[in-house]
């Protein structure tokens, strides 16, 4: 069991810490007990994880330049979400109520699923869009208002999952 996970030692340790980040945010305490639950029940779901989803033709090939680069597109997204926001509370306060709802149908040239979910869930948080489907590298997008749906073909976040893709490749 724990055989696979030395195969994958540093995507175990990752699911391990993303794991124990995710633990101690919900459980909003800091003291010995709490940690030394979240230890042990991330130490169990990692080495379930890995028996389940990693084999020795597919590994979790992480590294700490993909890290860097997940941390800068994280930032852009808030980013992005608070300007979503205020843009669309201008819209809605706006007595003419300048919508044009329509749909939009892109490519999405995206091809692991980690960065393609990260990628669609991105457009649906930004208020103003919503994902309806993503289906082989088509990708079907709600937009509040016609200015949102062209933003979307040239999005800058999409360019940086883009170079998070690449980071595999190499």
């Amino acid at each position: 069991m724990l055989r696979r996970m030395k195969g994958d030692l540093v995507g175990s340790i990752f699911i391990f810490i993303l794991l124990m980040v995710f633990w101690l945010l919900i459980s909003a305490s800091a003291d010995w007990q709490h940690i030394l639950v979240g230890a042990i029940f991330s130490f169990i779901l990692t080495v379930f994880w890995t028996n389940l989803n990693i084999s020795e033709e597919y590994k979790t090939e992480f590294t700490i330049k993909q890290l860097f680069l997940l941390i800068i597109y994280f930032i852009h997204l808030a980013k992005e979400i608070v300007l979503a926001n205020i843009t669309v509370a201008m819209i809605v306060l706006n007595p003419n109520l300048p919508i044009s709802p329509g749909m939009v149908i892109m490519r999405c040239d995206l091809r692991r699923s980690l960065i393609r979910v990260l990628y669609v869930n991105s457009i649906t948080l930004c208020p103003g869009t919503i994902t309806v489907e993503l289906e082989d590298n088509l990708l079907i997008v709600h937009a509040f208002t016609r200015t949102y749906a062209e933003e979307l073909e040239h999005w800058p976040l999409y360019q940086k999952l883009l170079k998070i893709e690449d980071v595999y490749k190499k």
